[in-house]
């Protein structure tokens, strides 16, 4: 980077300020989730009560836990200021081989320009990157993201079961018919006899290890599964 351009990058960078850029999700103002289309859920990469400030940030993070590539995310993550003004940022991700990546969630992916360049520049200090996403590309995966969340929430109360053993059960027969359907490897009628087995394939699942067509129609028995 030429020497004019690196010092435009540290001045524009000196006039955002954090605290601390640990990762942390900063509290909610009390009149604010009355005021806010305010939603919390226990997720499993962010394994604490997730507060999110719209829809689109619950939906943002569904889809993340269906990344199997992000290790982790943390909603409003930090408390900056930019020239004196305060600013959370929506989301934290860190994913498996790419760099930090700080979010901001907004209608049609816009932010005024100047706040854009100094947060991104305050944040290459710190080998981190700052994306704008637009509201309109999270809700376009609607179904799939809301997939995701009955996933979760179906993990989230399950996570006490080993189900090791029916983890290889059901790797074993998707490589003998694969693709198949949920309804294949769960009893619909007696979902209690083969709970374990459905939490191992949530489980695969989540991890990648297995495959799901979620993006057409919410889940149910007839839900193709793949390796």
């Amino acid at each position: 980077m030429p020497a004019s351009h690196s010092l435009t990058a540290q001045r524009l960078a000196h006039q955002v300020k954090a605290d601390c850029l640990e990762p942390h999700q900063q509290p909610t103002d009390r009149r604010f989730k009355t005021a806010c289309d305010f939603y919390q859920r226990y997720m499993l990469k962010h394994p604490y009560l997730s507060d999110f400030h719209c829809y689109t940030e619950l939906l943002h993070a569904a889809l993340l836990e269906g990344d199997p590539t992000v290790i982790s995310f943390c909603p409003q993550p930090f408390q900056l200021w930019i020239r004196k003004k305060r600013y959370t940022p929506d989301c934290y991700i860190q994913s498996e081989a790419q760099p930090r990546r700080v979010v901001e969630l907004r209608p049609d992916g816009k932010m005024a320009e100047d706040q854009a360049l100094l947060l991104v520049a305050y944040f290459q200090q710190y080998r981190m990157m700052f994306e704008v996403v637009s509201n309109e590309s999270i809700l376009a995966r609607e179904t799939e993201a809301l997939n995701w969340l009955e996933i979760v929430r179906i993990l989230y109360h399950a996570s006490t079961f080993i189900t090791t053993e029916h983890e290889r059960w059901v790797l074993e027969a998707l490589s003998t018919d694969s693709p198949s359907t949920l309804g294949d490897l769960i009893d619909s009628g007696d979902r209690e006899r083969t709970y374990l087995l459905e939490i191992a394939l949530f489980r695969l699942l989540h991890r990648g290890q297995i495959r799901a067509v979620l993006t057409d129609s919410p889940l149910d028995f007839d839900t193709e599964i793949s390796l």
